[in-house]
């Protein structure tokens, strides 16, 4: 009888220290979310976030979860799903076929094309050493996209966050400036003859409605500018830069249509390399160009909305809120999307892809676009930011020091802060306070 008794003390005082616990807990969470709603970084803004414990399948912290905001690069994770399913293990750049005399060329939209940061170019190896004629070819149907994305900001035209996107893109679709010690170096080339106004060096732009690139009389202290040259969907402008670049045995050729019904995919980089620098860099033209990969891959065209259409009718149906989805890169103002979104998408990417290829990809706390942040905190974080002028967003993962796994989402619209640093350390401040909870 006594044992007896004393065992219903014991667990009396256990269901007191459980209820206690989270009790405690639930104040803590309380106390982060009131922390981070009272900032003065944030006074004025709209907020919404989510946080989610994926170890014991449980919400954390929801608030305005379900409203839209602007997400700004957190798009990224949505391109960054589509070439992680369907660009495979190498992106699928080129259709090729070729007879006894020629080659023939079907551009698929790979941006790693004759790009500075990827050494690996067996089209631009192709074309410069082989015998035979290379045929460059345009799409038996018309591609259905523009330039640049709905809701770009048209004054942005020379900034180097926004090239030009296309079906074949050459150099990143930029002109690097670099400083030497007796002027400049201009890669591609090609547009030192005539097209470069001046060789002095300090802050470059470009005229806006063609390819006339000058130094602005500003000073700038960077190794080396990349401002955007007008494409050619023609490929006159390619054809020119390629025999620039390239030096072929024979000129090449452009030429309307191409029998793919005889043709085989040419692959180039490992996909996992291009997206890992697209998520830690933040880089919107690879994120652009994922995006047409993939309606390239799935529809045979190159068609923006209809790819996103697609893809919300078929792979993203799943989401909670219907989003709002205009490019692939975030830069379009016209992209609105939910905390609570953002969750199942990361959900989902970790049950198709695991947990470590992800952690491969996105940037690490402290390093990349996190530089500065989540550098000490009782865990690891891995995750993609996102900022547009009064738009500040942040969404990914955390191992806690106990083992815990959270996918959180933050999105913050409006904020008026000088900068966007005070939001993202107000947010690193709520966020450091759960992960040290669990």
């Amino acid at each position: 009888m006594v044992k007896s008794t004393r065992k219903g003390i014991n667990i009396s005082h256990l269901f007191i220290g459980i209820f206690c616990c989270s009790l405690i807990s639930a104040c803590s969470i309380r106390q982060a979310q009131h922390t981070l709603l009272q900032d003065p970084a944030l006074k004025g803004a709209h907020i919404g976030a989510a946080v989610y414990n994926q170890t014991n399948q449980s919400w954390v912290d929801r608030y305005q979860s379900n409203l839209y905001f602007t997400p700004a690069s957190n798009t990224k994770i949505l391109s960054c799903y589509l070439g992680m399913k369907y660009l495979k293990d190498s992106l699928p750049g080129w259709k090729i076929t070729e007879n006894a005399d020629s080659i023939f060329l079907l551009p698929m939209g790979d941006p790693t094309f004759l790009h500075p940061d990827f050494s690996y170019q067996p089209v631009a190896d192709l074309i410069k050493n082989t015998n035979k004629q290379v045929v460059l070819c345009l799409p038996n149907t018309a591609d259905a996209f523009s330039k640049y994305g709905r809701g770009w900001s048209w004054d942005d035209y020379d900034q180097d966050y926004q090239p030009e996107r296309g079906r074949f893109p050459i150099y990143g679709n930029v002109v690097t400036v670099s400083k030497k010690q007796n002027g400049i170096s201009v890669q591609p080339s090609y547009f030192v003859q005539g097209q470069m106004i001046n060789t002095n060096y300090g802050e470059w732009t470009r005229d806006m409605h063609q390819n006339h690139f000058y130094a602005s009389g500003k000073n700038n202290s960077e190794p080396l500018q990349q401002i955007p040259f007008i494409t050619d969907p023609g490929y006159v402008l390619t054809k020119a830069l390629l025999e620039d670049s390239l030096h072929p045995k024979h000129s090449l050729v452009i030429q309307n249509g191409f029998n793919a019904a005889a043709s085989h995919l040419l692959k180039s980089v490992p996909t996992d390399s291009l997206l890992k620098l697209m998520m830690n860099r933040s880089d919107n033209f690879f994120a652009e160009q994922v995006l047409l990969m993939t309606s390239a891959q799935l529809l045979n065209k190159i068609d923006n909305s209809a790819i996103i259409d697609t893809i919300l009718k078929t792979e993203f149906n799943f989401f909670p809120q219907t989003p709002q989805w205009a490019d692939g890169s975030g830069l379009s103002r016209f992209n609105l999307n939910t905390p609570e979104n953002y969750i199942a998408l990361l959900q989902k990417m970790q049950d198709q892809f695991g947990f470590d290829r992800i952690k491969s990809i996105f940037a690490q706390g402290g390093k990349g676009t996190l530089g500065a942040y989540y550098k000490n905190i009782p865990g690891v974080l891995y995750a993609k930011t996102g900022t547009l002028g009064n738009q500040v967003a942040l969404s990914g993962f955390i191992v806690t020091n106990k083992g815990t796994q959270l996918i959180f989402s933050v999105l913050v619209a409006n904020h008026i802060s000088p900068s966007s640093s005070g939001v993202r350390k107000a947010v690193e401040k709520y966020l450091t306070t759960l992960m040290s909870k669990y």
